[in-house]
């Protein structure tokens, strides 16, 4: 699909619960669903002007029981509108044939009467013309309107085209989650985790379809549906990295009206596997992120110096443990050696040396410094190793855990 750069940008709100009927879906699919939502903009600005809004029922009607009742109104978008050119019009049929074949699942009841799930068809009464026709005809199935466009779960604003000028499949729900969770761009840092997106987004397992690896779509083949991207890495490459860069790129031209930067956030120093979250941040322009995220590097960088830094007594701890490996670990003896090496280092302030022990270590230590000989043989292996001199004297403290 050609992207036209340029286009007015009219924003509309949908509802979020009908955003997530975008999962999986091409852009041209998509688009369909934006051009859907645009049509029932009249709907949702009369929502909120009457009593539906305050409806406490779950899930919350868009439409009333007497617009229901009076049939769906039709719909009907051209090709032209959905930017599809008339020589892809066998590939634009097929898409949208996809769309239109689209379910949902709500209450009803089997043949013997008992309460049960189905699976209803979104659009009715659909029609696509053929070539050179006007293009696609459909109305709203009225049974699962009020699943489909649950005002309960709040609505998303965001631009008509959006879909239209995209150039990423998943870049349109990501913006729509960002918006969600930010409460329409009023927090400017959002933190999801992997599981949140990949749920949002439709990408993980247990669904007895196939999927295309590459697109991580699903395949009418009767096979389960494997998670997309398993790993972190992937996952960061072709969804989150892909979906971001898209976003900026249409702030860049002036066709969104926010950026994003993103950092995963790991508990620890360990950075493998899912981070604990994936910390997103939201600008007006590209040059506050651009300044930000400068900012933000620098301070990261200026971190890991620090980190890069070793503790004070790290080093003499280290130069202990490692002659304990030879004649000076034969001349303390295998058993206060050993137990040395099972032990790390808390602290040393010049004075005291503390390490961390168990309480077991530490009275197995203190066992043995009961025979001066071997106490002083590690007085002076502490002289040597802290304050170059053996003669000199360096106490020795213990940072106790329970285990």
């Amino acid at each position: 699909m050609e992207r036209e750069k340029h286009l007015p940008q009219q924003y509309i709100s949908t509802p979020f619960a009908y955003t997530k009927f975008s999962k999986n879906l091409s852009l041209l699919q998509q688009t369909v669903l934006t051009k859907v939502s645009e049509h029932l903009q009249g709907y949702v600005r009369h929502f909120f002007g009457s009593n539906l809004r305050n409806d406490p029922k779950v899930p919350r009607p868009l439409f009333s029981e007497a617009e229901k009742n009076n049939g769906m109104p039709e719909f009907v978008m051209s090709y032209a509108e959905l930017g599809v050119d008339i020589a892809n019009y066998n590939v634009a049929r097929a898409a949208v044939q996809e769309v239109l074949n689209l379910t949902v699942d709500a209450p009803s009841e089997d043949s013997d009467g008992k309460a049960s799930v189905k699976a209803f068809n979104i659009f009715t009464h659909a029609n696509i013309s053929f070539e050179g026709g006007t293009g696609v005809s459909f109305r709203l199935n009225p049974e699962v309107v009020d699943y489909v466009f649950d005002m309960s779960q709040g609505y998303v604003r965001h631009p008509a085209d959006i879909a239209r000028i995209g150039q990423i499949e998943r870049m349109p729900m990501m913006y729509y989650y960002l918006h969600k969770k930010s409460e329409h761009w009023k927090h400017r840092s959002v933190r999801l985790t992997v599981l949140e997106i990949k749920t949002y987004l439709g990408m993980l397992g247990n669904i007895t379809e196939g999927t295309d690896e590459r697109s991580g779509r699903p395949r009418k083949d009767g096979k389960e549906k494997k998670e997309a991207y398993p790993k972190f890495s992937q996952f960061k490459k072709n969804v989150i990295e892909t979906s971001i860069n898209d976003i900026n790129r249409l702030r860049k031209d002036g066709l969104l009206d926010v950026c994003v930067s993103y950092e995963p956030i790991y508990n620890g120093k360990r950075k493998v596997g899912n981070p604990a979250y994936i910390e997103f941040t939201i600008y007006d322009t590209i040059g506050q992120m651009q300044q930000a995220v400068q900012k933000r590097q620098q301070l990261n960088l200026f971190a890991d110096v620090e980190e890069l830094k070793p503790k004070p007594g790290e080093k003499e701890w280290q130069k202990l443990l490692t002659m304990l490996d030879g004649e000076a670990g034969e001349w303390l003896g295998s058993e206060m050696s050993d137990l040395l090496k099972k032990m790390t280092l808390d602290k040393y302030d010049g004075k005291t040396v503390r390490i961390i022990a168990t309480q077991k270590q530490v009275a197995d230590m203190e066992n043995l410094l009961d025979n001066n000989v071997l106490k002083n043989k590690f007085s002076q292996l502490l002289g040597h190793c802290f304050k170059g001199d053996k003669r000199k004297k360096v106490c020795l403290d213990y940072n106790k855990i329970n285990k």
